[in-house]
């Protein structure tokens, strides 16, 4: 599965940085040494499992209705609104004509 990359800066301590050289990270593509380190570190290839994952506490929930008791009508028009809004389309493409083709004569042998 490819997943897209993105350029970030990174400070390491003079140590970390001695280290990943020292090991011969430092010799080639430093951003891909790091990157393995840490997806390595994330599939617990380290002796360490890896962390659960959970979504706990990502979203908030409205005050008065924790239980979310009402979710499916707050969804419900949600949706709908979302569906009453006009909906601007427009394509630009050439329209498509059909080329048309030579006939062949079959000749009987």
């Amino acid at each position: 599965m490819f997943m897209p990359r993105r350029a970030v800066s990174l400070t390491l301590d003079e140590a970390n940085l001695l280290w990943l050289k020292g090991r011969g990270h430092g010799h080639g593509n430093l951003s891909a040494a790091v990157d393995d380190l840490i997806t390595a570190a994330r599939a617990g290839r380290f002796g360490v499992p890896a962390a659960v994952r959970s979504v706990v506490g990502t979203i908030d929930l409205a005050a008065d209705d924790p239980r979310l008791e009402r979710a499916d009508s707050v969804v419900r028009d949600l949706f709908a609104a979302s569906l009453a809004r006009p909906l601007r389309v427009s394509d630009t493409r050439a329209s498509y004509e059909p080329v048309q083709r030579a006939r062949r004569s079959r000749r009987r042998g």
